[in-house]
């Protein structure tokens, strides 16, 4: 019976140019003769083809050559300069772990290292007590091999070594603390009721990938770290610099920590270097005393998923509440043209500020937002931080005028006024006759500006 199912053939020039780069590697290598396919499969064909086989040969026995010997847990890295090869490379064998590429790829574009090619293989391998390579292609290890070629001859340096290797050890304990800080959120939750308990299960799954942990007890007058998780199992690593030392927690801060209510989503001071290279989201979940007083604080760091960026607001356990309760606020009647006007711009408002903004903050946005689709003109809304690390702006610009120079005149205004530094910026362009940008300013908390909206 003829098989009706089209099979993929491989490609003769692909196959001929494998075949000569095998043809090219040193008699006796097994480890490279199984990470030649792997590792060049990644090339493109017409780029495979004009490479010479003994600079492909060159490419996979260097990188076979350091696999050779790894003990569990070790990541072994080193970076060499142009010369050997055309262009800088990086070489990385370790366990493959997630997050690997995008963490590696974003701690070296968030320094400045412009890549020319990765190439990452996953292959299985066995390696004796010592840590020495027995075999590559089959065997109980599951191990990563990355080939980074930079595109600039300042990459090849101590400190992008020094870089990698950072990024490596932080994903290491994020991804072994990983049950640990589940179980810490699990926990969290049953303690809970309502939307903050239904909120929690939704972060637990896949919708908040968990960096790390770290529970703040009050001691006292005081406050005091308990062993923490992941990211945060460095006490030296204060999550908001408000928390540098404990034994001196500026007042406002204090307050915050404080506050009665069951959950509250932030920002950190600190960048991810876990997935993506941008402040991490922390979900501060309060400890209560039957009284209702706050015992504690639960700190979970980490990022929200980008699922969670383009779901409904009103899908979300607790923000869909918040949403509701804005819209009531409003007095806007709900089948109005108004209030189904208003029910979009707050379904497509910046997800960090129906998080971290409070409903009257998103309530006054909202409606500027609702007057400037009626008469479209330039307009700004401000919100600074109740602890003075940043300000949210978010402004309406005409679409027709819109550009990047526009986009960075505008950042550099509002990082001069605040005296502070543009940290994020996020656009969004639509069918309507203005561009929204939300800016994110870095401010210095120990000199606040004082800065009026008059737009």
């Amino acid at each position: 019976m003829p098989d009706n199912h089209p099979t993929t053939l491989p490609d003769p020039v692909r196959e001929e140019a494998l075949r000569l780069a095998a043809a090219a590697l040193p008699p006796g290598m097994e480890a490279a003769q199984s990470l030649l396919r792997p590792l060049l499969a990644g090339i493109p064909l017409a780029e495979l083809a004009a490479m010479a086989p003994d600079e492909l040969a060159a490419m996979v026995v260097s990188l076979a050559g350091l696999a050779q010997q790894r003990l569990p847990g070790e990541a072994r890295i080193r970076v060499l300069p142009a010369g050997r090869f055309p262009h800088p490379v990086a070489e990385i064998v370790t366990d493959d772990m997630p997050f690997l590429v995008d963490s590696v790829l974003a701690a070296l574009a968030h320094h400045g290292r412009p890549l020319r090619q990765v190439l990452h293989p996953v292959l299985p391998a066995t390696r004796a007590a010592d840590g020495s390579l027995q075999a590559m292609g089959e065997g109980p290890l599951r191990e990563s091999l990355m080939r980074i070629s930079f595109a600039s001859t300042d990459a090849a340096t101590a400190q992008t070594e020094a870089l990698i290797a950072a990024t490596l050890a932080d994903i290491r304990v994020a991804v072994e603390d990983f049950a640990a800080m589940l179980a810490e959120l699990r926990g969290a939750e049953a303690e809970l009721d309502g939307d903050p308990r239904a909120f929690l299960a939704w972060l637990a799954e896949d919708n908040f990938v968990l960096l790390g942990h770290r529970r703040i007890m009050i001691d006292g007058s005081g406050f005091r770290a308990e062993e923490g998780l992941g990211l945060l199992r460095d006490p030296a690593i204060p999550v908001f610099d408000a928390l540098r030392d404990l034994s001196a927690v500026p007042e406002a801060a204090r307050g915050g920590l404080l506050e009665r209510l069951p959950i509250t989503v932030a920002k950190a001071n600190m960048r991810s270097t876990v997935h993506r290279t941008q402040h991490a989201d922390v979900i501060a979940v309060r400890i209560f005393a039957e009284d209702g007083s706050v015992l504690g604080i639960r700190l979970f760091l980490g990022l929200f998923a980008a699922a969670a960026y383009n779901r409904n607001p009103r899908s979300i356990p607790m923000l869909a509440a918040k949403v509701e309760r804005v819209l009531q606020a409003s007095g806007v009647a709900p089948d109005s043209h108004d209030g189904r006007a208003l029910r979009n711009i707050l379904d497509t408002w910046p997800r960090d500020e129906l998080f971290q903004a409070s409903e009257a903050e998103i309530l006054h946005g909202a409606r500027r937002a609702l007057d400037l689709a009626l008469m479209p003109r330039t307009a700004m809304v401000l919100r600074p931080d109740p602890f003075g690390r940043f300000v949210s702006a978010i402004i309406w610009l005409p679409r027709e005028n819109f550009d990047t120079r526009l986009r960075s005149q505008v950042a550099e205004l509002l990082a001069r006024a605040h005296g502070g530094r543009l940290s994020a910026f996020y656009i969004s362009l639509g069918d309507a006759p203005l561009a929204r940008v939300h800016y994110i300013i870095g401010t210095d908390p120990m000199n606040p500006a004082r800065v009026d909206a008059c737009l």
